[in-house]
């Protein structure tokens, strides 16, 4: 006789049962037995022969004798706003407009921003993760499958909903390495975004001084013109009363002439400066036709403050990029180490689950479970072992580059105090040399007045003057330029950000 069908039904489903059980025992035996496998490979980290580099202290850096003849005052940092003590309205103006809108700050802020996705992408990685899913398949169960009759052999609509949650653990510490990488990296970026500001401001106020210079140079060549025209005029009356030849005039025209191509020349140049000025703060080449003549005041000398070099680590924000980057590196080679250990996840799944749409949302198709994963890298050790090389190379370029800028550093404070020494003295002497160029070309010119010296001669004591004059002004470009490259090599008011921030 046959069974009833409440019978068929409860062997089938005893069936299904004991299938389904049977196939978490061997998942549970696979799972130990993977787990037993990777106690017993754990820690075969291929780390090679690598000697990591070290990176530069900067108190070993000497320098003392080289900084000895600055002026030194432990408050002598320079201010955030420091382009301000030139005095003049104009550049403030213009470092401001630079600073609020310039094609590479904006760059750098981008790059910021990419950085700080970044930190949170891997932090996302240390949290749980929780997906809602719905599949719905419409298959043919084999007759020989997971499922028995009446499945097996036909066709249903298998339909899931469920919530399902996964979190890996991290016993090695590869998430976390991850994420302190990514975040020694934003501030890595924010450094670099404050080096940027640094130049970009330096850039604005090289080229106004070079605008102030081409001002300066315009009046010497201006102050040329109106002598060669006084000279000219007087060569044709001394012409015309038969104390020189006709030669002489005409030579004084050619001499005019080229004054006036300098003078050209010289105009150009203020233009160029203008265009100049006008891209460093983000504008059109018009911006630059605003441009009054600069009113600039320059600092009659150079203080270095008392801790260098050793306070450049903290000071300068292309150090402290650096140094960030540095430990980026390090974390990263962490985090590839930690690659080669085991890696466990804990899962789990709630949600509704039935053969046929039409009971799916049944109380008695509720489903549940929980496990774990362990996953152990053996057969791409290859590609574990060449990420982990890229990563100790990768160290190895960042304290290279760390110790090559803290090098640079120090370097660029030294270079600063040995050009201050020159220009002091080139300046002392400049100006003796201006005095005594001057005197000679007014008694020079008395003398020729009189018939008493020749042309050739008027010419030589004036060429004297406008050397003399136009170094001035070069010296005094220079001595600005020296306070900005003094300003950028302490970092122009840098101060890294708190911990806590």
């Amino acid at each position: 006789m046959d069974n009833p069908p409440t019978m068929k039904a409860e062997i089938t489903s005893a069936g299904v049962r004991d299938r389904i059980r049977a196939a978490s025992l061997a998942r549970q035996s696979a799972m130990f037995l993977g787990a037993a496998l990777c106690l017993a490979l754990a820690g075969c980290v291929a780390r090679g022969n690598w000697q990591a580099e070290k990176p530069l202290a900067p108190a070993g850096l000497a320098a003392s004798r080289t900084l000895a003849s600055a002026q030194v005052d432990a408050a002598a940092w320079p201010a955030d706003s420091w382009w301000r003590r030139y005095g003049d309205p104009q550049l403030d103006g213009l470092v401001d407009e630079a600073l609020a809108g310039s094609p590479s700050l904006e760059i750098a802020q981008a790059r910021l921003r990419a950085a700080q996705a970044e930190a949170t992408r891997a932090g996302g990685a240390r949290q749980p993760t929780t997906t809602v899913d719905a599949e719905v398949n419409r298959q043919r169960y084999p007759e020989h499958g997971l499922y028995p009759p009446p499945f097996a052999g036909s066709s249903a609509t298998d339909a899931r909903i469920a919530l399902d949650f996964s979190y890996d653990i991290d016993l090695w510490g590869r998430n976390r390495a991850a994420l302190q990488s990514a975040r020694a990296g934003v501030q890595a970026a924010d450094a670099d975004r404050e080096a940027a500001r640094l130049a970009l401001a330096v850039a604005v106020a090289r080229a106004y001084f070079q605008l102030d210079l081409s001002y300066a140079l315009l009046d010497v060549a201006q102050s040329n013109l109106e002598q060669q025209t006084a000279i000219l005029n007087l060569t044709q009356q001394r012409v015309s009363a038969g104390l020189e030849n006709t030669a002489r005039v005409k030579q004084s025209e050619g001499t005019l002439a080229l004054t006036r191509a300098g003078v050209a020349s010289v105009q150009a140049n203020i233009e160029l400066a203008r265009n100049q000025v006008a891209s460093l703060v983000g504008a059109g080449p018009d911006r630059g036709l605003d441009l009054q003549r600069p009113n600039l005041a320059a600092p009659d000398g150079i203080v270095l403050p008392a801790a260098l070099p050793v306070d450049l680590l903290g000071r300068r924000p292309d150090v402290t990029a650096a140094r960030w980057r540095v430990e980026a590196a390090a974390r990263g080679v962490a985090a590839s180490e930690a690659a080669f250990y085991p890696n466990v996840n804990l899962v789990a799944f709630a949600g509704l689950q039935s053969i046929g749409l039409s009971k799916l949302f049944d109380a008695s198709d509720r489903t549940i479970g929980a496990g774990s994963a362990v996953h152990l890298p053996v057969f791409n050790r290859g590609e574990l072992r060449g990420a982990l090389e890229a990563q100790q190379a990768q160290y190895d370029l960042s304290v290279g580059e760390y110790n090559q800028t803290l090098l640079d550093a120090v370097r660029e404070v030294a270079d600063v105090v040995a050009n201050w020494r020159a220009l002091e003295k080139e300046t002392s002497e400049q100006q003796t040399a201006l005095q005594a160029a001057q005197r000679s070309y007014e008694l020079t010119l008395e003398r020729y007045r009189a018939g008493l010296d020749n042309y050739l001669t008027v010419l030589s004591s004036q060429n004297q003057v406008l050397v003399a004059e136009a170094l001035r002004a070069q010296l005094q470009a220079r001595r600005l330029g020296f306070t900005a490259d003094l300003v950028r090599a302490l970092g122009g008011g840098y101060s890294p950000p708190s911990a806590s921030q």
